[in-house]
């Protein structure tokens, strides 16, 4: 039973990881695409939104920092 649960905790954990990384580099692009924003208003809009893809980017390093595969780590050291 605790084999099963520590794989769905390391399944868990992965997606996690691959969220974090897919807003990170969501957040690359939307910094490069930055540049070529001409109007005011568009860029509030851009700034906004990578806003919230950087909250979305901590909640996912918060879910990670907090999963038990990260806590179990900690426990070896």
């Amino acid at each position: 039973m605790k084999l099963e649960k520590r794989e769905i905790t390391l399944n868990e954990y992965d997606s996690l990881k691959d969220v974090f990384f897919m807003e990170k580099n969501l957040l690359r692009t939307g910094i490069e695409g930055l540049a070529a924003v001409v109007k005011k208003e568009s860029r509030s809009e851009c700034m906004r939104w990578m806003k919230e893809v950087c909250e979305d980017m901590f909640f996912a390093l918060d879910l990670m920092n907090g999963s038990s595969i990260h806590n179990l780590g900690e426990k070896e050291k």
